[in-house]
C-alpha cells in the first residue's frame, strides 16, 4: 500500500511540506515509471569531472535531475575539418566570456559523445522512431569527428573556461563549474564567488540554474531553505515536466536535506519560490 506521504506528494506537488516529508522517508521507494517512447528514454551528455588542478576524471554519469533532457543540437556548421581543438584554444586565449562558454559546451559534448553514440545503437528496436535514431547517430558521428582534435590539454582548460563564463555572468556557467570542481579544492573566496553566482542565476528563475542550485547547492553553502525555494520554483518554471521530474528525484533520493525543516521554514521556502516565479514571469531582475 502506498505510504500516505507518497500519496500527499503525488496528489499535490505544490505543497512544499509533502515534498519534504518524502525526502526524509527512510524505507519505501516509489516504483519507477516506464520510460515514455521517444528521445526522453535516451541518456544525455555528461560533464567531465575536473579537479582544480586540471586533472580530468571519468565522465560524471547523469543523475536523476538531468534525465529526460533532449540531446544537444548538432555541431555548428562554422566548425570545419580542424575540429573543436583550435577553437577551444582561441577561446582560452581571447578572454571573451561568451566564447569561453561555447568552448565549455564543446568539451562537455565531447566527453559524452561516445557514450551517447553507443546508447543510440543499443536503442535500435526499442519504442523509438528509427528515423530519429538514425539522425541522432549521424549527428553524434559528425560531432565525434570534430572532437578528434580535442586533447587532454584542452580538457584541462575546462574549469578556467567555466570560471571565465561565470565572471561574465553567462547563464548556467555557475552550475557547470559547480559540477566540475570540488568546493574543498579551491580557495574560500572562490567558493563564495561560485555560491553567489549559483544564487544569482537561480534567483533569475532559469530552470537549469534552479535545478543546479537545488541539487548541488548544499556543497557550496546554500541553505536548505534556499534549496527548497529553488525546488518550488523549478517545479513551476520548467517546461519539460518539472513537477513530474521533482517527483522522480524525490523517489530516487536525489535531493536530500540536512535536517527536517520547521513549518516556518517550509512556508518561507514556498513564498521564496513563488517570488522567483513571479519575478521571472514578469521579466523583472532578481
Amino acid at each position: 500500500m502506498t505510504h500516505p506521504r507518497w500519496t500527499l506528494l503525488l496528489a499535490a506537488l505544490a505543497g512544499t511540506a509533502g515534498v519534504v516529508y518524502t525526502l526524509h522517508e527512510p524505507a519505501e521507494r516509489a516504483p519507477a515509471a516506464d520510460p515514455a517512447p521517444g528521445v526522453a528514454a535516451l541518456p544525455l551528455p555528461t560533464p567531465l569531472q575536473v579537479s582544480a588542478a586540471g586533472t580530468v576524471a571519468q565522465p560524471w554519469p547523469a543523475a536523476g535531475p538531468l534525465a529526460g533532457r533532449p540531446a544537444p543540437a548538432a555541431p555548428p556548421p562554422r566548425i570545419g575539418s580542424e575540429g573543436y581543438g583550435p577553437h577551444i584554444e582561441r577561446a582560452q586565449a581571447n578572454g571573451d566570456a561568451a566564447a569561453a562558454w561555447e568552448a565549455v559546451q564543446w568539451l562537455r559534448q565531447c566527453a559524452s559523445n561516445e557514450e551517447r553514440r553507443q546508447s543510440y545503437e543499443l536503442a535500435r528496436g526499442e519504442r523509438i522512431p528509427q528515423e530519429m535514431l538514425t539522425q541522432l547517430m549521424l549527428e553524434a558521428d559528425a560531432e565525434g569527428r570534430l572532437c578528434q582534435t580535442v586533447t587532454a590539454r584542452h580538457r584541462a582548460m575546462l574549469p578556467d573556461l567555466a570560471l571565465r563564463a561565470i565572471r561574465g555572468e553567462v547563464p548556467h556557467a555557475a552550475v557547470a563549474f559547480a559540477t566540475l570542481v570540488s568546493p574543498g579544492d579551491i580557495a574560500p573566496a572562490l567558493r563564495q564567488e561560485v555560491a553567489d553566482a549559483l544564487r544569482r542565476d537561480a534567483n533569475a528563475g532559469r530552470p537549469e540554474s534552479l535545478l543546479g542550485a537545488s541539487t548541488d547547492g548544499a556543497a557550496w553553502g546554500l541553505s536548505d531553505e534556499e534549496r527548497l525555494g529553488y525546488l518550488v520554483a523549478f517545479s513551476e518554471m520548467d517546461g519539460n515536466g518539472g513537477q513530474a521530474l521533482v517527483r522522480q528525484w524525490i523517489a530516487q533520493r536525489t535531493i536530500r536535506l540536512k535536517a527536517e525543516p520547521t513549518a516556518q521554514q517550509l512556508s518561507a521556502a514556498q513564498v521564496a519560490g513563488q517570488q522567483i516565479v513571479g519575478r521571472a514571469r514578469a521579466g523583472k531582475p532578481p
